[in-house]
């Protein structure tokens, strides 16, 4: 028995069900394409909005697969405006294309940016008037959503497993939004798609696996099921993320990143989030420049050194791929944090965000954290209390 099971509550419920999608995984999975919207054409599905960027819908080769499928099913209109971190207005330009064309369902390729436009656009579809705002900020019920279709294209997001968004405000916030109306209704998992992922991309999104999987497993909602889901993920990054840097077509690599990301969406759909995802919000808020990733693997040691004694069997079971010999106890906090931050180094990312943030933007930072709507909600699902004195600390220690 690990210590950290000698802990939980037995007593405690918790929703013992993984997430809803219908999802194929493995390589080749992206032919799949053509019996799902078949199955969508006898559901009565005739019109479809595709949704992506504008480069990795083809770079990483799904578009060769999805073109001739949508063209032999249905009649479709393209939306490739998304960007990194999408906002309110992306997603209500592509809600009113696939309003004005009569689509009837959405077919996202893509990141996390291309699956939350897609999702936020289902909502909208299905709620005519309808302002994201709404949804995000002012408390709107989703009452549905369009059928969502998502092809992922990174091993990082979670995104295509679980019942979040996220978009950003006009203002300085990035909200969520969580509802099982935006469970995709097919999801394809395939590892030949990540192939192509530049080096400092494949090690941001697998570094967000790894987050999703640590703070699912150390927030006051967790449960055994997420805490073994997230063990399997983070030992499966310590295993492949090597090789998938120096070998980025290795297939066996990208399968068990792509993997690792999914176990761990699934980890955070049921256990949520809780500290760095608040933080890093604020962070790629005031510089577009943050991506998520590289956001998350920055503040990770330092979060790890404010949490660690509070949980420490978990984490210690956790990052054994990591830091062997690890006994569960709060004194080895330091020690923990100064092999964190050496493996990050190890696979390429950074721990210090000097580089897009100075110790002057700390104030903003911390106020923008504080403000913001998403930490509202998962701030409290921290094993500490925290408060603006410790997302201060946080920040400073990152820096």
């Amino acid at each position: 028995m690990t210590n950290w099971e000698k802990k939980i509550d037995i007593n405690k419920i918790f929703l013992l069900q993984p997430t809803r999608p219908t999802t194929y995984f493995g390589v080749g999975a992206i032919n799949k394409v053509d019996d799902i919207l078949d199955n969508m054409v006898k559901q009565g599905i005739k019109k479809i909005l595709v949704v992506t960027d504008a480069i990795a819908y083809k770079a990483s080769g799904a578009w060769a697969a999805v073109e001739p499928a949508l063209n032999k099913h249905v009649a479709w209109k393209h939306y490739d405006k998304v960007r990194p971190n999408p906002t309110y207005t992306n997603c209500e330009e592509a809600a009113s294309m696939g309003t004005d064309f009569g689509a009837q369902a959405i077919l996202a390729i893509g990141g996390g940016s291309s699956i939350d436009t897609a999702k936020t656009a289902a909502v909208l579809m299905k709620h005519p008037g309808k302002k994201a705002v709404e949804f995000y900020e002012k408390g709107e019920p989703i009452t549905g959503a369009v059928p969502i279709i998502l092809i992922n294209t990174s091993h990082g997001t979670g995104s295509e497993c679980d019942s979040f968004a996220v978009a950003q405000s006009d203002g300085e916030d990035k909200p969520c939004i969580v509802s099982p109306q935006i469970y995709s209704t097919y999801t394809i998992e395939d590892p030949a798609l990540t192939a192509t992922m530049p080096t400092k991309q494949t090690i941001s999104t697998s570094i967000d696996a790894v987050n999703h999987a640590l703070e699912a497993a150390t927030t006051i909602l967790t449960h055994p099921y997420s805490i073994g889901l997230a063990r399997d993920a983070i030992r499966l990054v310590a295993t492949y993320l090597p090789t998938a840097i120096v070998e980025p077509s290795n297939l066996t690599a990208r399968y068990w990143l792509l993997y690792a990301s999914a176990i761990a969406g699934i980890s955070f759909d049921l256990g949520f989030l809780h500290i760095t995802h608040s933080m890093e919000h604020a962070m790629s808020t005031l510089n577009v420049k943050v991506t998520h990733g590289d956001g998350l693997g920055i503040l990770m040691p330092a979060m790890v050194k404010e949490i660690y004694p509070a949980v420490p069997e978990v984490i210690a079971d956790l990052f054994s791929p990591i830091i062997p010999g690890l006994k569960g106890v709060p004194n080895e906090t330091d020690f923990v944090v100064d092999s964190l931050r050496t493996w990050c180094r190890c696979v390429g990312q950074s721990t210090s965000m000097a580089g897009v943030f100075s110790e002057a933007d700390i104030p903003a930072l911390v106020k923008t954290t504080m403000s913001s709507s998403v930490s509202k909600v998962l701030l409290p699902l921290a094993p500490i209390k925290v408060d603006a004195s410790v997302v201060e600390r946080i920040f400073r220690n990152s820096l």
